[in-house]
């Protein structure tokens, strides 16, 4: 309906006789009116060729290449955990917008996906509240996938290699379409060694289509992508007395998912005016099933059902860039996204016994009776129907006076949400002696919450053109990431219930609930965050520079905690105040045949208030954000007559990191090696990847379940083969 209403807007005086073929040109994937020269604030770029060289074909690769950005590569697809800048989060929303060909990917359930057909990455760094909106606190990651307009070969890549994996993509362009393919297999890393068998193997399948074309004076630009993968994961090992045991649970681990998202995206030029609009339509539907203990014993697993539908449409309206004292930019957008949830929690035998009877007959005395549930399993039944809206108008206006390049811009978002929750817990129990048969029991817990929020986002920046190939530039801006609701932790609310229930209903009045958490924490508020900075940008032959500096405000701050004692669920919460400081350096020389970058970065994240009831971190170092990350690559062409060899080398580093808010958990520095080597001819080439040739095995994650800490552990050493072909 959107996307209808939207093309009806634009086309409405012209006729289907008029469509003729693009120049070979695209839609900008960035909103920016200046080139990437003049945008004040740091910019990464990750071009073709390079994700070619490093195998980076899922956001994960970038992690350390782009300066701050630490992505770890764990759990499954379901899981899309991004720290930036000192910021970021497990749970719900990103700290970083994904935009692909223009479109923002809402949720980010749908963020790790494999990329079959990317030309180019761009990272903005820092808050892009003011053009970006919602969830661009640390920054914003563009992809522009192949197009029409590339005019490339058809081509097909076949790669093979450790764990059995497989992947093969195929592209080509066909008249004013771009469409490419991909599938991926992989046996899997890690072995449960209760069942026996990988834990993490993966299949999955991506298929997307482009079309290019023009209307009169309306440029076209319209992108079908479908994703659909069956996966394990979730090989987490039990941390135990200063040990990591190997990864054993007997409950399924497993995630499914179908994605589909499909965006158009409209330009029109008239003179000085630049009208650009575009809507999306996007549908996800998964499944994933759990052990929630992760060990041997049978004690409660979750099965997670999610159907999402999202819609999104923007219209923005400038002055072309060519009018070079006054840019101006106007717009409007707004989205609507619904999801359908269904998480029954199912506690079976050692978890009744554990979790609710040990409790509950620890309340009773002995010389009276004991209380006795004879279920061998409790199904807990939670679904919720979370509806999430955003409008929000913006204005964005650049100065270019002389040498002088001024920017100041302004957002008002307004954002609501509603979750409708329906849930239910129902065993059977009998006191024994007094009671002579089982009695069935129940307790329902429904209802519905809402809130909306309104939040200014101002940005200012100033931007020196001190020669031909330096730029200097200094920005204050605010970004924001949504409120939400917990989910996650109805299981330990609706446990909590049935304890006081049941003890109720024996007589049995206790004088606190047995855990600290009631419908109150079901509601979080947006976190902000207010970023100031400076840098410097130098451009010159062979060699390009990006330096900066930042420091960040942070407020509201979403932290995920666990409740105290045995817990099943977790949840968010605004607990805490921090700041950053941090700085971060890209460094390019490539003279003739020889390539090499460097990406640093360093970042003091520290909490300025956070007390969770029971300690006091303020001064401590924010969890899961490492203080440096470090990517280095050197690379070398050789001509050898009809082809050349290509010689690579990637060094990627994080550290150190803290896993806990106490800060009594923490990895080292860890760095891993990279290489490639390969055999490029005019129309296809062979090569040879190894990826963690030193087999580290450092930690990429770290949490707890029912009082146990668990660890996930980084990918071990891995080496593929690949043939491309262009015919």
């Amino acid at each position: 309906m959107i996307k209808a209403l939207l093309i009806s807007t634009l086309l409405i005086h012209a006729a289907p006789a008029d469509t003729v073929e693009l120049l070979p040109a695209t839609v900008s994937v960035l909103k920016e009116q200046m080139s990437i020269e003049y945008i004040p604030s740091p910019v990464s770029v990750v071009r073709a060729a390079e994700l070619s060289q490093t195998g980076i074909s899922r956001p994960q690769g970038l992690s350390s290449r782009i300066p701050g950005l630490y992505i770890p590569d764990y759990g499954a697809s379901l899981t899309a955990t991004i720290y930036l800048r000192g910021m970021g989060s497990r749970m719900d929303n990103p700290v970083m917008g994904l935009y692909v060909d223009g479109i923002p990917i809402l949720d980010k359930n749908a963020y790790v996906f494999d990329w079959e057909d990317v030309v180019r990455v761009t990272m903005l760094h820092g808050p892009q509240g003011t053009l970006y909106g919602r969830n661009s606190m640390g920054g914003v990651l563009t992809l522009r996938t192949l197009s029409p307009s590339d005019r490339t070969r058809p081509a097909l890549n076949l790669e093979y290699g450790t764990a059995g994996h497989l992947r093969i993509s195929a592209s080509a362009i066909i008249g004013s379409n771009a469409l490419s393919i991909t599938f991926r297999h992989l046996n899997g890393f890690f072995q449960n060694t209760y069942k026996n068998e990988p834990c993490d193997p993966y299949n999955g399948a991506a298929l997307r289509w482009k079309w290019e074309g023009a209307v009169k004076s309306v440029r076209l630009q319209n992108t079908l992508s479908a994703t659909a993968s069956r996966e394990g994961g979730f090989a987490y090992g039990k941390w135990d007395n200063g040990q990591q045991k190997r990864v054993s649970y007997n409950d399924e681990g497993s995630y499914g998912r179908i994605s589909l998202i499909d965006g158009l995206h409209a330009q029109f030029r008239r003179d000085a005016i630049v009208a650009d609009a575009s809507a999306s339509i996007q549908v996800l539907s998964d499944q994933m099933k759990m052990d929630q203990d992760f060990t041997p014993v049978s004690v409660f697993t979750l099965q997670q059902r999610q159907r999402s539908m999202a819609g999104t449409v923007e219209v923005r309206i400038s002055r072309n860039a060519a009018e070079k004292v006054w840019i101006p930019q106007t717009g409007i957008f707004a989205m609507y996204k619904r999801n359908r949830i269904t998480a029954p929690v199912n506690f079976k035998r050692a978890g009744i016994e554990e979790l609710i009877l040990s409790h509950a007959n620890a309340h009773i005395p002995p010389d009276i009776g004991h209380l006795a549930i004879p279920d061998e399993e409790i199904p807990v039944n939670s679904n919720f129907l979370i509806g999430t809206w955003n409008t929000a108008l913006f204005h964005e206006s650049v100065f270019v006076l002389g040498k002088w390049q001024f920017t100041a811009g302004l957002r008002l978002d307004y954002e609501g949400a509603m979750m409708d929750y329906d849930c239910l817990a129902s065993l059977h129990y009998q006191f024994i002696p007094t009671m002579s048969s089982e009695k069935s029991f129940s307790v329902p817990y429904a209802g519905v919450k809402r809130h909306d929020h309104l939040v200014l986002l101002p940005k200012l920046s100033a931007l020196y053109r001190a020669g031909s190939f330096v730029s200097l530039y200094a920005t204050a801006s605010k970004g924001y990431r949504s409120g939400g609701f917990n989910t996650q932790i109805f299981s330990d609310i609706l446990q909590n219930m049935t304890m006081n229930a049941l003890m109720r209903d024996l007589g049995v009045y206790l004088d606190r609930p047995v855990v600290s958490v009631t419908a109150g924490n079901t509601e979080y508020d947006p976190e902000q965050a207010w970023n100031f900075e400076t840098g410097a940008r130098i451009r010159k032959g062979a060699f390009s520079a990006e330096l900066s500096a930042y420091a960040i405000v942070l407020r509201d701050q979403q932290l995920t905690v666990f409740p105290p004692g045995l817990s099943t669920g977790r949840m968010m919460t605004n607990a805490g105040r921090s700041r950053s400081l941090g700085a971060e350096v890209q460094l390019d020389w490539m003279p003739g045949n020889f390539r090499s970058h460097l990406s640093w970065s360093w970042c003091d994240a520290r909490f300025v208030s956070y007390h969770d009831g029971n300690s006091d971190y303020s001064g401590n170092p924010v969890p899961y954000i490492p203080k440096h990350t470090l990517y280095v690559s050197a690379g070398y062409s050789l001509p050898l007559g009809s082809c050349r060899l290509e010689i690579d080398a990637f060094l990627r580093g994080t550290g150190p990191v803290s896993w806990n808010e106490a800060n009594t958990l923490e990895d080292p520095f860890r760095a891993r090696i990279d290489a490639r080597a390969a055999l490029v001819f005019p129309q296809w080439e062979i090569y040879l990847r190894g990826e963690n040739l030193t087999d580290s095995n450092g930690h990429v994650f770290y949490f707890k379940s029912i009082g146990n800490e668990f660890f996930a552990n980084e990918k071990p050493r891995a080496f593929l083969a690949g043939i491309s072909i262009k015919f």
